[in-house]
């Protein structure tokens, strides 16, 4: 057995890739996250314990997550709420200003979601996935696949919905549907007609940070 010297914490790390292996859900291992030092965009996913969290009152909760992280740094973009998990398009100017707000945003999710089910411990599946675009293809990539999730997962049929956040997106051309601009253009302009849906708007525009990272790379309507 391996001696360590008083005073000294045993590394967590496995590098003789020794004991059982993960078989039934691998997760995402606690190695070292990817170095942020300067302004990066983000793709950052949290999968859930529970399932099931798509009605008003979560929603409400996820939004005062987002808010809270906010409060520390993070400038939260896009969002899509699903089944069992959440997705976002954050951007982050350090590894500690996302340390801070994800466990603000973590920390208002699990104690609300909890209390809204009425059960105890952990929330989070397992710790959140986080990856950093490189690109402004990679943005583009990211948001479309944000925003067409539910229709990924078969929750809905319609890209706008109160569940992810279409209705502020610049260009709506970033969602590659099958329709020309125009068709889009003119879509989303009856769809913002309804009085419920200007609430809507105007409560996620309030909400949400306006993109910097690789603003001059996309292409606005």
């Amino acid at each position: 057995m391996r001696k360590f010297k008083k005073g000294r914490q045993p590394t967590l790390t496995n590098p003789r890739n020794a004991g059982r292996k993960a078989i039934h859900d691998i997760g995402i291992r606690h190695i070292e996250r990817a170095r942020i030092l300067r302004a990066s965009a983000l793709h950052l996913t949290i999968k859930l314990n529970r399932a099931d969290i798509q009605n008003k009152s979560i929603l409400k909760i996820f939004r005062r997550a987002i808010y809270r992280g906010r409060l520390q740094g993070l400038r939260i973009i896009h969002f899509s709420m699903e089944h069992d998990h959440f997705h976002i398009y954050a951007e982050a100017d350090c590894n500690l200003i996302l340390a801070k707000s994800m466990k603000a945003l973590g920390v208002t999710l699990a104690k609300n979601i909890n209390k809204f089910f009425g059960v105890k411990g952990h929330l989070y599946k397992y710790r959140y996935h986080m990856r950093v675009l490189k690109s402004a293809s990679d943005v583009k990539n990211v948001i479309n696949y944000i925003l067409k999730n539910g229709i990924k997962h078969r929750r809905t049929k319609k890209v706008f919905n109160s569940y992810n956040s279409a209705l502020v997106l610049h260009d709506f051309g970033l969602l590659k549907l099958d329709k020309g601009k125009g068709e889009i253009k003119t879509l989303a302009e009856r769809f913002l007609k309804r009085a419920d849906i200007q609430r809507e708007l105007v409560m996620l525009r309030e909400l949400l940070d306006d993109l910097r990272v690789f603003k001059r790379q996309l292409v606005y309507v």
